[in-house]
């Protein structure tokens, strides 16, 4: 049995999915786009200028014909992901506005060559499963950022990608770049690497080039993520479950256009439901309030029986410090007890404002530590060792007993956490847990050696890179 929580009972899902209908239904969505209010319009919608009112069997049939799991795969064709069900998988960001330079530890804008040593970075790691390319590097051309981050991760890790590309333009360029990294645009649709991400503004707004880029990726079958950011007091009412009722409206009324285009592409419902800290006016990334409406999302994901793009990792500390780790490690263990499948925005900080190095590599322990936190508990004879405690009886020892042997690589031992007696410690540098995450995050930046695209597909993502400049 596999561990998980639910904050919801069946008849209060229910009622956050009726909710969701009838904002659907009588409040409608704002939808200027002309191809979305069409296959609207024709399946049944009622269309005012540029509102949309959808009525709710559409929406159950866009549930009905979406797809349940979806596989997402590295570079060489392996199986990386399985969205389904109470599967987890973190990712972390490449880039932001700002990275904490885990060489000077200055903070500043992050640049170009960032991109690459946090993709070096993250291929390294064995607990985040794909990068995030947000497209922001201060050192080029904003214009063309999205499709640079994009080329660096391909080129500097084999883990699969969510890519944030600001136009269609941009995203028919990004479809391009992972095609070449994979074989082709036959491969990239078999074993899909490049996962997409746009969505609708809160409360319950479809931007034009949103739902552009929601018609591109039905119609190619690239898994895509739409979803919301709202915040209680801001872009959503203050209450806990009103804006997961409407965060659900808003990405399910994204999934109907996306369903009416092309019924069983790969659609990942989500929302992250923030709230406004009135006394900073900030959108709080590391709040209980922020985490509790992740889990909910979750749970709505699982009523729907959707993949859901979840959110851990992330702290609204400016700094790599205590504040920091005590919130993601708390967002971590949420997302797992959850099953948010996709959970991205690990080492994305300061309120979404800055990458942290540091805190991907100390994420990557979080992760780790928490899988052995909660693992499926097998009951058996050989865990119940009954014959062990009577080969061994009262007063014994278990240390030289083969069971031990066979079972002592079971339990969980940390790279980064200390563990050692006060001697030890005293003998070892005294180094803080701090200085140990950076001396390893130093290294891996350093020594490791991500499986290189060939010369000839490199050649041909710069060149994709050089068109976009033009």
């Amino acid at each position: 049995m596999k561990p998980t929580f639910r904050l919801l009972t069946d008849e209060q899902q229910s009622a956050i999915a009726a909710a969701a209908f009838e904002l659907l239904e009588r409040v409608g969505v704002q939808m200027t786009e002309s191809e979305g209010q069409a296959l609207l319009y024709g399946a049944g919608g009622h269309v005012e200028g540029g509102r949309v009112y959808i009525p709710a069997n559409l929406v159950e049939e866009a549930i009905q014909s979406a797809s349940q799991g979806i596989s997402i795969y590295m570079r060489d064709g392996e199986l990386a992901m399985r969205l389904e069900g109470y599967n987890y998988y973190f990712g972390a960001h490449t880039d932001a506005p700002d990275v904490l330079d885990p060489l000077t530890y200055q903070r500043r804008p992050c640049l170009e060559d960032d991109v690459r040593r946090n993709a070096v970075l993250i291929d390294a790691l064995p607990n985040i499963s794909y990068t995030t390319a947000s497209g922001l590097v201060a050192d080029r051309q904003p214009e063309i950022a999205d499709r640079l981050s994009l080329a660096q991760c391909l080129k500097n890790s084999t883990k699969p990608v969510l890519a944030m590309p600001v136009t269609l333009r941009a995203l028919v360029d990004c479809r391009e770049l992972a095609a070449l990294a994979v074989g082709g645009e036959d491969a990239l649709r078999a074993k899909p690497l490049l996962i997409v991400y746009s969505e609708p503004v809160s409360p319950l707004v479809h931007p034009d080039e949103s739902v552009r880029k929601l018609l591109y990726c039905a119609e190619h079958e690239i898994p895509l993520v739409y979803t919301p950011y709202a915040a209680m007091g801001g872009t959503a009412p203050l209450s806990q479950v009103a804006i997961i009722a409407q965060m659900c409206a808003e990405t399910l009324s994204g999934l109907v256009v996306h369903q009416l285009k092309r019924r069983g592409s790969p659609f990942i419902f989500g929302g992250m439901p923030s709230v406004m800290d009135m006394k900073t006016t900030i959108f709080s990334y590391g709040a209980p309030e922020f985490q509790l409406g992740n889990s909910l999302m979750a749970e709505m994901a699982h009523y729907f029986k959707l993949p859901n793009f979840g959110t851990a990792g992330t702290s609204d500390s400016q700094v790599f410090d205590g504040q920091a780790v005590m919130e993601v490690t708390s967002s971590c263990i949420m997302a797992a007890l959850s099953g948010a499948n996709l959970v991205h925005d690990v080492g994305l900080l300061g309120n979404a404002t800055v990458v942290m190095p540091d805190m991907i590599v100390a994420t990557d322990e979080i992760i780790n530590m928490t899988q052995h936190l909660l693992p499926e508990v097998q009951v058996n004879e050989e865990t119940l060792a009954v014959d062990v405690i009577r080969d061994v009886g009262p007063g014994g020892e278990f240390v030289t007993h083969s069971h031990t042997l066979r079972h002592f690589r079971d339990i969980w031992y940390p790279d980064l956490l200390y563990r050692g007696g006060a001697r030890a410690w005293g003998e070892s540098g005294q180094l803080t847990f701090e200085e140990r995450v950076n001396a390893r995050t130093r290294e891996l930046i350093e020594s490791h050696q991500p499986e290189p695209l060939p010369d000839d597909v490199v050649e041909q993502i710069e060149d994709i890179i050089r068109r976009a400049e033009e």
